[in-house]
């Protein structure tokens, strides 16, 4: 007895199991069999059971329209649908990829398997059939994630374009005004000498900031000491903090000289560095910067707290994004450099802020097992 399925009038999968159990004992005429499975686009265009049914609908007709010379045709485990051809290889590949060309808005990942060459018993070809499905669907979504990313770093190389032309342009229409002033006193250029100089200077920054946050690569990764790395850190940075009236201090927990990681060691220090002046840029008041270090796990993790005024929430998202800043001269790269560096090594950076409290940056970066 044929029984169809209730929503799309095809047969049900145990109808298309008996029309294929035919064709191999009465007929035993070759076929292919098709596998196709929609469920990738459904949840992300369509919601509800209305949507769902009217969708399936949909294939179903897009299905019998391709394919009027089916031997056989059900909906099968949700919303999978398999058929029944009379059709060489290429040429079912040739209407499967005519049918993703055609279909409204929806992609089939579909599989082929051929009888009789594959296997003897509509059991057995099912079976081979599904596997191939799987295969060729985790193939297609690493396709799409692939997409995606490529996407995603268009995406980010026109913003940064966008940033970058945008922030050349600035000094350069203040140049290009005063070379204009310029012209009307014969040229003499000293009464803003000062003004562009500074503009191209920070032309020159911002370039070398940019190739620098466009570099893929870590130069030189070796083994390195983190007491080393952030006894340099404070060094650096001292003077400039005294010279404002702030303080630091380095707290280590279970971080000894022992303690070796693999990084780009100059890298790291870049990046301890910039938080740390961003620190003291940021605190107009006599304050205090800590910076702290300990193990957990495989992890090292580094905090730098600052006794500052804190960031906004509503900004906080932003800090890290290309040409975002809020200082007056600021190129708004070095955060963005900053997390470049730390995602470069395998690590994370993050920060939390409290209004009127402060400011912590966290760096985590992978520790193994290996001692100099």
């Amino acid at each position: 007895m044929t029984t169809l399925d209730t929503q799309t009038n095809l047969l049900n999968y145990e109808s298309f199991i008996a029309c294929m159990s035919g064709l191999i004992r009465e007929d035993n005429r070759s076929f292919i069999l098709v596998l196709l499975d929609f469920r990738v686009f459904n949840s992300a265009s369509h919601s509800g059971i209305a949507s769902g049914t009217e969708l399936l609908v949909s294939i179903s007709n897009l299905l019998q329209a391709s394919f009027p010379d089916a031997i056989a045709m059900a909906r099968y485990a949700g919303d999978r649908f398999a058929m029944l051809l009379p059709q060489k290889p290429r040429m079912a590949n040739e209407r499967m990829a005519a049918l993703n060309a055609n279909s409204p808005g929806y992609y089939a990942a579909y599989s082929l398997a051929f009888f009789p060459q594959d296997a003897g018993s509509p059991q057995q070809l099912m079976s081979i059939a599904e596997d191939k499905l799987f295969f060729n669907k985790r193939t297609l979504s690493l396709k799409q994630e692939e997409e995606m990313l490529r996407s995603e770093k268009m995406k980010i190389v026109g913003e940064l374009a966008a940033g970058m032309a945008h922030e050349i342009r600035n000094p350069l229409t203040t140049l290009k005004g005063f070379l204009q002033l310029s012209q009307s006193q014969n040229y003499n250029i000293k009464p803003w000498y000062e003004i562009i100089m500074h503009e191209i200077t920070r032309m020159n920054e911002l370039t070398g900031e940019f190739l620098q946050f466009s570099k893929p690569h870590m130069d030189d990764m070796k083994q390195a000491s983190v007491c080393e790395m952030l006894e340099r850190v404070r060094f650096m940075s001292e003077s400039q903090a005294v010279s404002q009236g702030h303080t630091i201090s380095l707290s280590l927990f279970n971080v000894d000289r022992s303690l070796f990681v693999v990084v780009d060691r100059d890298k790291i220090v870049q990046v301890l560095l910039n938080i740390v002046r961003n620190a003291i840029e940021a605190m107009k008041e006599p304050g205090h910067i800590r910076i702290k270090a300990k193990l957990m796990m495989d992890e090292l993790v580094l905090e730098i707290e600052d006794s500052g005024p804190g960031i906004p929430q509503d900004e906080l998202p932003n800090i890290f994004m290309p040409f975002y800043t809020t200082k007056e001269s600021g190129t708004g790269l070095g955060l963005s450099i900053c997390h470049k560096i730390v995602q470069d090594h395998g690590g994370r950076l993050t920060v939390s802020s409290v209004v009127g409290e402060g400011t912590t940056f966290c760096i985590r970066l992978p520790v193994t097992a290996d001692r100099p």
